[in-house]
């Protein structure tokens, strides 16, 4: 059977950008798989993943998947959760800024707990990634940007379409049971930026991931729901953002090759303060000679990532005054470490902090690009510019990158003899007939 009207338009070119996947995008692919793997295993202990997992247990469940660090194994649904939870604990995880959402986050969980509960392939799996990659790319295209600014958290929301679509490619569900698993992904579809700063957030991940496992086996097992939930004039667009737009969709190449990864373990919206005062800082200027620091960023950062006096590391990921103090001392934001709450209490970022302002930019300044002013001691004044939204040109480049950070990660929490290993694993994952075996010794259970 076959759907209609945008919906059904998103769901067939999802399926068509999923079967015949150019080489530079599935290369993307893969580096979306080593990134996320590398954080989820690292997450896996953080505080909001730890609760997440415990609840499960006590929950109990058959044994159907892997799920990070845990020791045993859960349900579909329990390890999507937990997984999801685990991969955006640390808020270090990729992101495309078209459609506002951390995206392999939310997509990959589902698909890796579906694929070893059911005996699917690597291949497979990598596949239903591109289809679910590109319904959330499409999608967010659409609305993302209204949706994003009446506060809800896109990752949650969208990514919930994104986490659908590709758990029903890898069940293999016609058009028809497809669409019925975006109704039932919008249902569920939740969010709020006001939780930034606090567990709840990689929570709106790990839900995200579990609400697209159920609403591909519920639309499997035949339940229904709307098939025209993104169009439908009380659906998902009318309900939560501005609307549709009036032009028909335009489908530019893969959202996919537009995915960015993260090199610092904060808020992206902080990362384009920590590249500008970088460069400041390589270029001459210390501490000492600093008066004082303004940032003028895009009024969107305000409900983002602006807490004028984070109290712990968690919420210092999401001050850009904090963010600006790391970067001028030259703490290596790369590691995780930089944001453990001991550091918020440092007097010498504290007093940078102090002296940083914030100017919201009036509309029309570009979303992505974040100027800095230094007032020297001396008088001078430094500017500095980033746009965080260009993604890598080099693939080779971005590989090695991904894979420093990827032993940075996991080598204190296996050790150096296995990260190399699990390293090549992952990225032979794509030719594996089965994950079961490859997921049990990857996740460690």
């Amino acid at each position: 059977m076959s759907a209609t009207g945008l919906t059904a338009a998103i769901i067939r070119r999802s399926r068509a950008a999923a079967a015949d996947i150019p080489p530079a995008t599935l290369e993307m692919a893969g580096l979306c798989v080593l990134d996320w793997f590398g954080l989820a295993l690292s997450g896996a202990n953080e505080p909001a993943t730890r609760l997440t997992r415990d609840v499960a247990a006590a929950e109990g469940a058959i044994p159907a998947a892997s799920v990070m660090r845990a020791g045993r194994g859960f349900s579909a649904r329990q390890a999507a959760l937990i997984n999801g939870v685990a991969g955006h604990a640390l808020d270090y995880d990729d992101v495309n800024l078209a459609m506002r959402v951390h995206p392999t986050a939310v997509i990959l969980p589902g698909l890796l707990a579906l694929a070893e509960a059911e005996g699917l392939s690597g291949h497979a799996v990598i596949k239903s990634f591109v289809a679910g990659y590109e319904a959330a790319g499409m999608i967010g295209a659409l609305i993302s940007a209204s949706h994003y600014a009446r506060g809800f958290h896109a990752t949650g929301t969208i990514g919930a379409f994104g986490a659908a679509a590709a758990c029903a490619h890898l069940l293999g569900l016609d058009e028809e049971a497809t669409a019925r698993a975006y109704g039932l992904a919008g249902s569920q579809a939740a969010g709020l930026k006001a939780q930034f700063g606090t567990m709840a957030k990689p929570l709106h991940a790990g839900r995200a991931a579990e609400a697209g496992v159920m609403a591909a086996l519920w639309a499997r097992a035949g339940m229904s729901a709307r098939t025209d939930i993104l169009e439908h004039p009380r659906g998902f667009a009318a309900a939560q953002s501005d609307g549709l737009p009036a032009e028909r969709l335009r489908w530019d190449g893969y959202a996919l090759d537009r995915n960015l990864f993260k090199h610092h373990a904060a808020c992206f919206g902080a990362h384009g303060t920590i590249e500008a005062i970088g460069a400041l800082r390589r270029q001459g200027l210390v501490p000492e000679a600093v008066r004082a620091i303004r940032l003028k960023v895009d009024a969107g950062a305000d409900a983002m990532c602006n807490i004028a006096e984070p109290r712990s590391g968690l919420e210092a990921k999401f001050s850009l005054r904090f963010n600006a103090a790391l970067a001028l001392h030259g703490v290596d934001t790369s590691d995780i470490a930089a944001y453990a709450d001991p550091v918020v209490q440092r007097p010498d970022l504290d007093a940078v902090r102090a002296i940083t302002s914030v100017d919201l930019a009036p509309t029309g300044w570009p979303e992505d690009v974040t100027e800095v002013r230094v007032e020297t001691i001396d008088g001078r004044m430094l500017v500095a510019c980033h746009d965080v939204s260009k993604p890598s040109g080099d693939l080779r480049m971005l590989r090695e990158r991904l894979r420093t950070k990827f032993q940075n990660l996991v080598e204190p929490r296996v050790g150096p003899g296995r990260v190399t290993g699990l390293m090549a694993d992952l990225e032979g994952m794509a030719t594996l007939g089965s994950l079961a075996d490859f997921l049990a010794e990857a996740t460690l259970r």
